[in-house]
This record gives C-alpha cells, sequence and structure tokens, in this order.
C-alpha cells in the first residue's frame, strides 16, 4: 500500500464518483478504477458499494477513511519537518564561548538574530576556554565555538572564521601613576607587575604579549595568573598590577580601574568562530549565516576574515 492509494481513495470517497475524483486526481478513470480495486484486494474488504451507478462508502469504507486521513495528515507533517530540519530551522545546536566573547556584542547579537529567525531550535550554550573548546569539538560535545585561540592544527579539521579584532588597552588601577597619561607607552610598563590570562586559555595571546614586551627591551614580571578576563580586572581594581587586555573590556565599568591605549603594541586580541569540517549541519550553517550577517554590518574593528 502507498501513500497515492490512500490519497486516490479518499479522493473518491469525498467525491462519491469516480469521475469527478479522476479529474481532481489528474488521471485517467479506469487507472483510478483500478487502483481502488488493488487497494480493496490488498485489504481483503470492499470500501464501496456500487449498485445502480451510485457509489457509496461501505462500512469497512467509513473505517477506512478516518485513518487514510489520519495517515496522510501524518505524512504531511513529515513532510514539512523534514523540510524544516533541511532549512537549519528545527533541531539542537551547542555552542561555546569564550568569557571576553559577551564583551564586543557581537554573540548578543549573533544570538538574537538567530533566535529571531530559528525559534524552534535548542540553542545551548556554554562558557568554556578555548583550550576547553577545542577538546569539546573533538568529541562531539559542541558544534560551534567562538574562542580566542584556534588549535595549532586547526586548517586538518576546523573551519575557522574571524568574528572580532580587538586592539589591548591596559587596565590600570585608578591611583597609579600612569593613569594620568592619554596613552601609555609599552616599555613605561617594565616595572610593573603584570596580571595575566593562564597560558591554557590564551596560549596565542600569553606568547605575544609576552614577546612583543622583550621585543622593547625588558621581559614582564607576572604576578599573577587568572583564567577569565573579569578575574584580572578585579586584580587590577585591587591594586595587584596591570594587565593588557581587549578593548572591548572597557564596557565592563569596574570601579577602581582605568583603561588607557597602549602606545608600540601591535598585539590584537581575535575571537574565531571554529566548527569542525566535514560534519554536515543545516542549523550549524544556519547559525554561521546570522553570524556573518551581524559581523558584516558591524564597523571595520569587528569584521569578517575568512582564514
Amino acid at each position: 500500500m502507498e501513500l497515492r492509494h490512500l490519497r486516490y481513495f479518499v479522493a473518491v470517497a469525498e467525491d462519491l464518483h469516480f469521475g469527478r475524483a479522476a479529474a481532481r486526481l489528474h488521471i485517467a478513470q479506469p487507472p483510478l478504477s483500478r487502483q481502488i480495486r488493488d487497494l480493496e484486494g490488498e485489504l481483503g474488504a470492499e470500501l464501496f458499494s456500487r449498485v445502480k451507478g451510485r457509489v457509496a462508502l461501505t462500512h469497512a469504507g467509513q473505517a477506512f477513511l478516518v485513518e487514510a486521513r489520519r495517515t496522510l495528515e501524518q505524512a504531511e507533517r513529515a513532510r514539512a519537518v523534514v523540510g524544516r530540519a533541511a532549512r537549519g530551522e528545527v533541531g539542537r545546536l551547542r555552542v561555546g564561548f569564550v568569557e571576553a566573547a559577551t564583551y564586543s556584542g557581537v554573540l548578543a547579537e549573533v544570538l538574537e538574530r538567530f533566535r529571531t529567525h530559528a525559534p524552534d531550535v535548542g540553542l545551548e550554550l556554554f562558557e568554556l576556554s578555548s583550550l576547553q573548546q577545542t577538546h569539546a569539538l573533538r568529541d562531539g560535545r559542541i558544534e560551534v565555538g567562538v574562542m580566542h585561540s584556534p588549535p595549532y592544527d586547526a586548517a586538518e579539521w576546523l573551519g575557522v572564521e574571524r568574528v572580532v579584532h580587538d586592539v589591548m588597552i591596559v587596565a590600570l588601577p585608578r591611583g597609579h601613576r600612569l593613569a594620568r597619561r592619554p596613552s601609555v607607552p609599552l616599555q613605561a610598563l617594565a616595572a610593573e607587575p603584570f596580571l595575566m590570562l593562564r597560558r591554557p586559555e590564551g596560549a596565542g595571546l600569553h606568547d605575544r604579549i609576552i614577546a612583543a614586551c622583550q621585543a622593547v627591551g625588558f621581559s614582564p614580571s607576572v604576578a599573577q595568573q587568572a583564567g577569565q578576563l573579569q578575574t584580572l580586572v578585579g586584580l587590577v581594581a585591587a591594586g595587584a598590577g596591570v594587565a593588557l587586555v581587549p578593548g572591548a573590556l572597557e564596557e565592563l565599568r569596574r570601579p577602581g580601574v582605568v583603561y588607557r591605549p597602549i602606545a608600540g603594541l601591535e598585539v590584537e586580541m581575535g575571537t574565531w568562530a571554529v566548527w569542525r569540517l566535514g560534519d554536515e549541519s543545516p542549523v550549524r550553517a544556519r547559525f554561521l549565516d546570522a553570524l556573518r550577517a551581524v559581523v558584516s554590518a558591524r564597523p571595520p574593528l569587528a569584521h569578517l576574515y575568512a582564514g
């Protein structure tokens, strides 16, 4: 029994006339009559009585009509669900993100746009370091990562797109001697205790900062390391040292902290969207479309880079 047999039966049952039903179905009447006889033979029961040219449903036909309509409706629902899944309108998406991705506003805009265009997708968010996201992508625990430092072998197994690039600024205790300057030369920080992200949380950024300091003649004295940028800013407010942080962090108005541009520092902090290559996902594709739309509409400091 095929769905077309059910459609043929329902058409005849509604019209109670083989000719009109055939015209509605855009087929000739003899093939329609033959299909109905074949269906009755398969079911082992007459569905229609044919007396003096009049067609009527038998008791078996009346019972079968209820089930036939129900089956066709379910098939249509299944077709609609498949179509929506293929367009990325239903399903589930798990996204990892680093803390700093929330400061630029990009992530919030992407999530708002994605939820507007795909409200029936179950979206799960996980705050994870770049290293944790790499492991989660390998293990299939997330489908998209928003991180600072894609792994060294990213080209072999990940799609990578730059979401944001941000200049580094220095966070200083409010009463610090350098806080009165409009900008701070990098060399002026040589004697300061540095507060930095732990290397596993931002290996690339950590190494670039060290290299930049060494290029102007000093190795920074790292007094404290932390896993979150907010923790670093809190330590700055407590007078524990200075920290080089992305410019977007200035939006985090922390009492006791001032931010200043750094002269002589050409280190940027990038945020990247990453995903596993070869794993086809319409939901993920829709999320990346939302991300690209948001990023392309932002000022030059936040732009898309295919890498």
